[in-house]
């Protein structure tokens, strides 16, 4: 056997023997930083913010989050900011009832998220600049 057969037998085996890719995740693609900022623990206590108000809200803050990243993903690259920041501003009418500090933090989340969406410019979403937002934890 040759060296270049054998490179080629070697190339096929690998690529039959690798699992392929579920069909959810080739319908939705996520981006890292989506992906990455889905997992990361929310609203954990940090610094002066000692988690959410009650109890009850540290599940309804982190889905309300959650369901705002998986709907940007779900956004066709390239996204359209205007459907992204749409989908943002819609988080941050939904948590407008929660305690300050927890609103405080998912407008925090709403930044992270457009940033994560690939956007760099101002998101819109606060009357202050995305910066001074993320600047205060």
């Amino acid at each position: 056997m040759t060296y270049r057969t054998f490179v080629v037998a070697l190339a096929l085996l690998l690529t039959t023997c690798s699992d392929p890719e579920p069909e959810e995740a080739k319908d939705v693609p996520i981006s890292r930083q989506l992906e990455s900022l889905r997992q990361e623990p929310k609203f954990e206590p940090e610094g002066f913010y000692t988690g959410p108000d009650t109890p009850e809200d540290g599940p309804l803050l982190i889905a309300l989050v959650n369901d705002a990243i998986d709907e940007v993903a779900a956004i066709q690259e390239p996204r359209d900011p205007d459907k992204v920041r749409d989908r943002l501003a819609k988080l941050v009418r939904d948590v407008d009832l929660f305690a300050t500090e927890d609103r405080d933090r998912s407008y925090r989340y709403a930044i992270r998220i457009w940033r994560a969406a690939g956007f760099s410019e101002e998101s819109g979403l606060s009357p202050v600049p995305d910066d001074e937002v993320l600047a205060h934890p």
